[in-house]
């Protein structure tokens, strides 16, 4: 949790279609960012903090596992500061995932996966994750890669009957300018303030919605 994530193919939604606009389409990996459901692995956009403010970049979903193969795409935001993996990129590395919304799938008794969920916000406006990012190798522009991962939380209330885990959601301007703008000097247990979940809207999938 979160293991995948949507952005809308219809540009109905104007921040959504805002925020991809923003992205400079000779930066390498542009041409591959998805768009629909997206998986693990894949290139998304992702909102960081430039010297100029705002910038939206190409990045591949996923930090690369250091001591074997595979990638980690989410982090435990309880433990994101002191953990060795996570830890330099949430003091410099914090990003925002723009998305129209996430999936979950509600378990079954057995222990399986059961019925796939599409959660969104309920003022029908654009949800933004917290997450982190980092560059390995000088990232894309340098032949290396920029890869990011999603913060998640316990899940409240309105999440619980479907997982007991859900992505940081940051619902006001003012967490979303927070996370993204704080000094690399700011208290982690300050920024965990931000993490109050929006009211959610939770619809089953009961075909291609994307």
């Amino acid at each position: 949790m979160c293991g995948r994530y949507y952005i809308a193919q219809e540009d109905n939604d104007e921040e959504i279609a805002r925020i991809l606009a923003e992205m400079n389409r000779d930066l390498p990996k542009a041409s591959e960012v998805h768009r629909g459901e997206i998986f693990p692995s894949q290139i998304a956009p992702v909102i960081v903090n430039t010297a100029t403010g705002w910038s939206v970049k190409p990045m591949q979903w996923g930090f690369p596992q250091k001591t074997r193969p595979g990638i980690v795409i989410n982090c435990r935001s309880e433990k994101a500061d002191v953990t060795p993996m996570f830890s330099r990129a949430v003091r410099q590395g914090r990003c925002l995932i723009p998305m129209s919304g996430f999936f979950e799938w509600q378990h079954t008794a057995g222990g399986g996966k059961g019925q796939k969920h599409a959660f969104s916000l309920a003022d029908g406006h654009a949800m933004f994750l917290a997450g982190i990012f980092e560059s390995e190798n000088g990232g894309f522009e340098n032949g290396g890669r920029d890869v990011f991962a999603v913060l998640t939380m316990d899940a409240d209330g309105q999440m619980r009957p479907y997982h007991h885990r859900m992505p940081v959601i940051l619902g006001t301007r003012q967490a979303r300018h927070g996370w993204l703008f704080s000094s690399p000097e700011a208290e982690y247990r300050m920024l965990k303030r931000l993490f109050l979940p929006p009211p959610l809207a939770v619809c089953p999938v009961k075909k291609q919605l994307l």
